[in-house]
C-alpha cells in the first residue's frame, strides 16, 4: 500500500506540472498573433533608460503610468519588440493593410535642427517599413501609421520577432523658447514619451494585422521551393466512375454471400471463436493481494492497460490531430500518406522483435519490463526531439521520419507488452484483459487524436507535442514501480538477489524458427497471413477524409479532430465489445462476413450521396455505422487469427499475423496517391467499398480447428 501511495503522490505531482505547464501554454498563446487575435497592444515600464518597451496581441497588461520616459531628446533610439518570438508562422495579405497608432509628447527644440521622429517596422534586424514623423511640441500627439502589405511583408517564419524601432534625436528647448509661457508651465526640461495602451490620456494606442489562415490561399511563403507538380494543394482526382459500374460486384457479392449462408456447415460459419466451452468461471477478480504483477490481478490490468493507453495517445496525435492539422496547412493526400506508410513500417516488421525479446534479457529486472522500459524511453526521448524541427508544417519529410523512429520504441513496446501479457495473466483472464487492453488503446486515441486535437490550435505542434511528454512520463511510473515476480530487482541498484536465468526457460533461435516454421505449415495458418494482408487495403482513403472535410465541407480542424479522435473512436470500441459478443453466439467468420459486407454497403451508400455531405449530422451518422461495423469485422478477425495460432510460439506468430495487418495498411497508404491524383471523392468511396469486400475470400477457406488437430493445440494465445 505504501508503493501505491508513493505512486499516486508522484503521479499528482506529474499532473499538477502538466496543468501549469498547459496554462502556461495557453496565456503564451494568447499573447500571439492569429487570424482571431489581430490587434497589437503596446507596452512597457515608466523609465525607458532602464526598462523594456515591448507589444503582445493581448489586451490583458498593465503599466505603472500608462507611459514610458526618457530625459532627454538627444539620440533617442529604442526597440520594442514582441514579448515572445512567434510560435508559429504568421501570413499577412499582400496587398491589405498594416495600421498601427501611437501616442507621443516631445518637449524639444523647435529651433536647433536635429532628426524628427522615425519609426521602422522590423523582421529580426530586416528593416521592412519606415516613416518619418513631424509633430509640433509640449502636447500630446496621436499619430497613425498605415502600411501597405508588400510580398516582403507576406511571411512571418515561426521563431521572428517582430520589432518596432524608435528615433528621435533634437537638442532640448533653448533658453529663448523657455520664455514662452505655455512652455514654463509645462516644466521647460527635455522629455521623451511614448504612451502604451492603457493610457490615461485618451489617445489609441494599438495596431490592426491582416492575419489570414495558414490555409487560405492568399497565405503564401514567398521563400518556399517553386512548386514542381509532384504534389498539390488540392490533389485529389477529377474522374468520375458512374456507381451502375460497380452494382454488378456488389449484387455478386450479396448472392455470394446468400450461397454460403446456406452452406454455413461447410464453411464453419457456426464455429464460436472464442473457444466455445462452457467452462464454469467465476466472472470476478481473483483475491490476489501480493506486490508484484505474476500475483496481484489488479496490477496485471492496470500496468497492462496503462501501456496500451500510452501506444494510443501518440498514435491519435499524429493520425488525428497533427494530420488534421497538416491538411489545413495545405499538405497534399501523397504526404500525408507517406507519414502514415513511415509511422506503419516498424509495425510490419514487429515480429522480429519477438525471438530478440526472447533470446535476451535481463533476469534480475524482468524477463519483459527491462525491454519495456528502455521502449518508453525511446518514445520520450524522440517526442522531446521533434521540438527542435522548425516549422513542422514545412518540414512533413523529417517529421515522417522522427514518426518512423518513434514507432520502432512504440512496436518495440508493444511486442514486450504482449509478450507480459502471455507471461503473467492466467489462462481464464486473457480474453477479459485481451478486451481491456484494445480499449485502453482507443481510450489513449481519443486523448491523442480528440483531446490534443482540441489544444493544437491554441498550444501549436510543438506545444501540443511537449504537452504529451509528461502524460508519458508519468504512464512510466506504473512499470518502474511495478515487478513482474516475488525476488525481482525493481531498479538495478536495488538490493536484492533478483531472478536468476536459470529459473527462466532456455530461448534458443534455432528451435524457436524450427517451431514457426512448424506453426506455418498449417493451411489455415498460411490462409491467415492472406486474411491479414487483404484487411487494410482500404485505408488509402484514411489520408484522404481530412481532405474532405476540412478543405471541401470546410470543417474546422478542432471539428475533425474531435469527431475522428473522438466520437469515431467511440465506435470503434462499440464495435470491438459488440464484436466480441457476437462473435461468440452467432460464430466468428458469419460476423466477418456479415460485417465486411454491410461495411462495403455502407461505404458505397455513402460515396453516392455527395448531394447530402453538406450536412454535418449525415457526415457523422454514415461515418459512425462504417465504423462500428468495420470494429466487428476486426475484433473478430483478431480472434480468428489468434485461433489458427500455435501456443508453442503464440507470441511470434500472432505478432507476424499483427505485422502483415500493417502491411495492409502500408499498401492501402501507398495506394492514396495513384488512386486520389486520378479520381474524385464519390469514386473514392466506392473503389474503398470494393477493396472492404475482399475480407470475405480472405477469412472463408480459413479452419479455425486445424491448428488445434493438426497440433494438439489445447488453447488459444493472447496477443
Amino acid at each position: 500500500m505504501a508503493q501505491v501511495r508513493t505512486t499516486l503522490a508522484l503521479a499528482l505531482v506529474v499532473l499538477l506540472t502538466l496543468s501549469l505547464g498547459t496554462a502556461l501554454g495557453q496565456s503564451s498563446e494568447a499573447t500571439q498573433p492569429s487570424p482571431e487575435n489581430s490587434t497589437l497592444y503596446l507596452w512597457g515600464d515608466s523609465g525607458l533608460a532602464s526598462g523594456d518597451c515591448y507589444h503582445h496581441f493581448s489586451s490583458e497588461d498593465a503599466t505603472e503610468f500608462g507611459f514610458g520616459e526618457y530625459e532627454s531628446t538627444e539620440n533617442i533610439d529604442f526597440s520594442c519588440p514582441l514579448q515572445t518570438p512567434l510560435i508559429q508562422p504568421m501570413y499577412l495579405e499582400q496587398g491589405g493593410m498594416m495600421s498601427l497608432n501611437l501616442g507621443f509628447w516631445i518637449q524639444s527644440s523647435e529651433t536647433s535642427g536635429g532628426d524628427d521622429l522615425l519609426i521602422s517596422l522590423l523582421k529580426d534586424d530586416q528593416m521592412v517599413s519606415q516613416q518619418e514623423f513631424v509633430l509640433p511640441t509640449y502636447s500630446n500627439e496621436q499619430i497613425s501609421w498605415d502600411i501597405e502589405i508588400t510580398e516582403n511583408m507576406t511571411y512571418w517564419e515561426e521563431g521572428v520577432t517582430p520589432t518596432l524601432q524608435i528615433q528621435f534625436n533634437k537638442p532640448g528647448p533653448t533658453t529663448l523658447e523657455c520664455l514662452d509661457p505655455a512652455k514654463v508651465i509645462a516644466g521647460c526640461e527635455p522629455k521623451f514619451r511614448i504612451y502604451y495602451s492603457d493610457n490615461t490620456e485618451g489617445l489609441t494606442v494599438q495596431g490592426s494585422f491582416p492575419i489570414l489562415n495558414a490555409s487560405d490561399p492568399g497565405a503564401i511563403n514567398p521563400n518556399a521551393p517553386a512548386d514542381d507538380g509532384s504534389t498539390s494543394l488540392l490533389d485529389i482526382g477529377t474522374k468520375s466512375l458512374p456507381a451502375v459500374l460497380f452494382s454488378p460486384w456488389f449484387l455478386g457479392m450479396i448472392a455470394f454471400v446468400g450461397f454460403i449462408v446456406i452452406r454455413r456447415d461447410q464453411f464453419q460459419l457456426g464455429l464460436v471463436l472464442e473457444g466455445g466451452d462452457e467452462e464454469s468461471l467465476e466472472d470476478v477478480e481473483p483475491a490476489e493481494e501480493g506486490d508484484t504483477l505474476i500475483d496481484n490481478y489488479r496490477a496485471r490490468v492496470l500496468t497492462l492497460c496503462a501501456l496500451y493507453v500510452a501506444q494510443g495517445i501518440p498514435w491519435g496525435f499524429i493520425t488525428i490531430a497533427f494530420l488534421t492539422f497538416l491538411a489545413d496547412k495545405g499538405v497534399g493526400a501523397g504526404e500525408l500518406a507517406l507519414m502514415l506508410t513511415l509511422g506503419t513500417l516498424p509495425w510490419s516488421v514487429k515480429f522480429l522483435w519477438g525471438p530478440v525479446i526472447d533470446r535476451y534479457q535481463f533476469p534480475a529486472m524482468g524477463r519483459r519490463r527491462p525491454w519495456i522500459l528502455m521502449a518508453q524511453s525511446g518514445m520520450i526521448v524522440v517526442l522531446a526531439s521533434m521540438m527542435l524541427v522548425p516549422n513542422p508544417e514545412e518540414n512533413v519529410l523529417i517529421m515522417a521520419w522522427m514518426f518512423l523512429v518513434y514507432n520502432i520504441f512504440t512496436s518495440l513496446q508493444d511486442v514486450s507488452t504482449d509478450a507480459l501479457a502471455v507471461d503473467v495473466l492466467k489462462p481464464h483472464e486473457m480474453e477479459k484483459v485481451n478486451s481491456y487492453m484494445f480499449t485502453a488503446k482507443s481510450v489513449g486515441g481519443i486523448i491523442g487524436g480528440a483531446g490534443l486535437g482540441l489544444v493544437i490550435g491554441t498550444l501549436g505542434i510543438k506545444g501540443t507535442i511537449l504537452l504529451q511528454i509528461p502524460i508519458l512520463v508519468l504512464i512510466m511510473l506504473v512499470p518502474l514501480f511495478m515487478t513482474e515476480r516475488p525476488g525481482e530487482k525493481r531498479y538495478p541498484w536495488s538490493e536484492g538477489s533478483g531472478v536468476t536465468s536459470d529459473s527462466l526457460p532456455n530461448q534458443d533461435f534455432r528451435e524457436i524458427m524450427k517451431n514457426i516454421k512448424i506453426a506455418f505449415s498449417i493451411r489455415s495458418a498460411q490462409l491467415g497471413v492472406v486474411l491479414s494482408l487483404v484487411m487494410s487495403l482500404s485505408f488509402f482513403l484514411i489520408p484522404v477524409l481530412p481532405l474532405l472535410f476540412v478543405r471541401e465541407l470546410d470543417w474546422t480542424v478542432e471539428q475533425f479532430n474531435v469527431t475522428k479522435g473522438g466520437l469515431i473512436l467511440v465506435f470503434t470500441m462499440l464495435g470491438y465489445l459488440a464484436g466480441g459478443q457476437l462473435g461468440r453466439y452467432y460464430g466468428g467468420k458469419s460476423v466477418i462476413i456479415y460485417g465486411a459486407l454491410c461495411t462495403a454497403i455502407v461505404t458505397s451508400i455513402w460515396g453516392m450521396s455527395e448531394s447530402l455531405w453538406s450536412s454535418g449530422t449525415f457526415m457523422m451518422v454514415m461515418w459512425s455505422i462504417r465504423t462500428f461495423a468495420w470494429g466487428l469485422v476486426t475484433i473478430n478477425i483478431y480472434s480468428l487469427v489468434m485461433r489458427v495460432t500455435w501456443s508453442e510460439v503464440g507470441g511470434t506468430q500472432f505478432t507476424a499475423y499483427m505485422a502483415m495487418m500493417n502491411v495492409s495498411s502500408i499498401i492501402g497508404y501507398q495506394l492514396t496517391e495513384p488512386i486520389s491524383s486520378r479520381f474524385d471523392y464519390p469514386t473514392l468511396f466506392l473503389i474503398a467499398a470494393v477493396l472492404e469486400t475482399l475480407v470475405i475470400f480472405g477469412a472463408l477457406f480459413i479452419d479455425p480447428d486445424e491448428t488445434r488437430k493438426t497440433l494438439n493445440d489445447a488453447s488459444p494465445v493472447a496477443p
